[in-house]
């Protein structure tokens, strides 16, 4: 989700665009508009939780989404596990790249996975699992599968959900990750290097990265195993999984930066 601050900058709380389809669940409104070339999903018609070009529904429109997508440059995946659907910009998105991965898609509410399989073109493939789950309940499960990729994008209407912040989620991903894999969160602040997310991500994994995004959103990269590449040779490896993606995306590779823990 991009972040709220961001989005209301100069602007009214009246949501832009015509109104294709509104429906409310238990958590509140889900809303689809079209706003020009784009199609925008919003919760209480607010926040853009994710936004598609309908000429090219698979290139990603928001910076935080383009960045979580560098950690494909990190390792070798075969499958990734996507908490938090959204639109589905990073399912189109990882298909498009590769559609031999195997995708398991997370999402709580059912009314999101459906409206993202009405209105946003959501890929049908025997590659794509889709459950209506809880992430927390999911990554719990013993009969699910070790990932190369774990992204958490768990964002309600306003707010990051703050298990992402604990050191019980951290754990409980690295417990499905195998020695090469990459867990990748949509952050809403840099952590400050004091504060228990900090000592976490440095207690449990051996590499940690972040990215500060035009919008405000921060993405951190963490690596079960670190296998000693630098700074600037993983900012070549995502800037060449950017180059992949469009021109003109290359920039945010130099905005990864090692998460310091002091």
């Amino acid at each position: 989700m991009a972040l709220i601050g961001d989005l209301l900058k100069g602007q009214t709380l009246i949501p832009k665009g015509d109104i294709v389809l509104q429906v409310t669940d238990e958590y509140g409104d889900i809303v689809v508009a079209d706003s020009g070339d784009y199609r925008i999903l919003r919760f209480e018609g607010i926040n853009e939780q994710s936004k598609m070009l309908k000429s090219d529904i698979n290139l990603p429109v928001h910076n935080y989404i383009k960045a979580m997508l560098m950690a494909v440059g990190f390792t070798t995946a075969h499958n990734v596990l996507i908490l938090g659907l959204g639109g589905g910009a990073l399912v189109r998105t990882l298909h498009a790249i590769d559609d031999t991965l195997t995708l398991d898609v997370v999402e709580l509410r059912a009314g999101v996975l459906s409206i993202a399989q009405e209105c946003f073109s959501l890929p049908v493939s025997d590659k794509i699992s889709y459950y209506i789950d809880d992430a927390e309940s999911y990554l719990r499960k013993t009969n699910t599968p070790h990932y190369d990729l774990i992204f958490s994008d768990l964002y309600s209407a306003f707010a990051m959900d703050p298990i992402q912040g604990t050191e019980y989620f951290l754990s409980t991903c690295l417990k499905k990750m195998r020695d090469h894999s990459w867990l990748v969160l949509n952050y809403h602040e840099i952590p400050r290097a004091e504060s228990p997310m900090v000592y976490a991500l440095h207690q449990l994994f051996d590499e940690v990265l972040y990215c500060r995004v035009p919008s405000g959103n921060v993405i951190i990269f963490a690596a079960k195993t670190s296998h000693h590449y630098t700074t600037t040779e993983r900012r070549n490896q995502a800037k060449q999984l950017l180059a992949k993606l469009g021109s003109g995306l290359e920039y945010l590779s130099k905005k990864i930066i090692p998460l310091s823990s002091s």
